[in-house]
């Protein structure tokens, strides 16, 4: 008897985790990023990125409850989103946010 687990919607899938994991070895081998840290609770699954020399983490890439994806920049007054969808390619076809998306972005927690 075969039993199935339904997997968790905010739990980064492993297609998310072989994605990220491409874009996260050509910007460490690039020297962009300098340390990654991946945490995982009730409600979301984040992954934090601290640029070099940056003492806090400068970027959030998470997955929430309802399976949706979100990018986030430090900007050290808080979290700032620029980047949201239903797939993670959503947030990692363009990692690093630019003019335009800043314009249109929204407080995140």
């Amino acid at each position: 008897m075969c039993v199935i687990l339904p997997f968790a919607r905010q739990r980064f899938t492993p297609t998310d985790l072989m994605a990220w994991n491409a874009i996260l070895a050509d910007r460490r081998r690039r020297g962009l990023w300098q340390k990654v840290e991946r945490s995982t609770s009730r409600d979301r699954d984040s992954i934090l990125i601290w640029l070099p020399g940056a003492k806090e983490p400068r970027l959030r890439l998470e997955r929430d409850q309802q399976g949706i994806y979100r990018l986030s920049v430090h900007d050290d007054h808080g979290w700032v989103q620029f980047r949201q969808g239903t797939h993670i390619i959503d947030c990692l076809a363009r990692v690093e946010p630019d003019a335009q998306a800043s314009l249109t972005t929204r407080k995140a927690d």
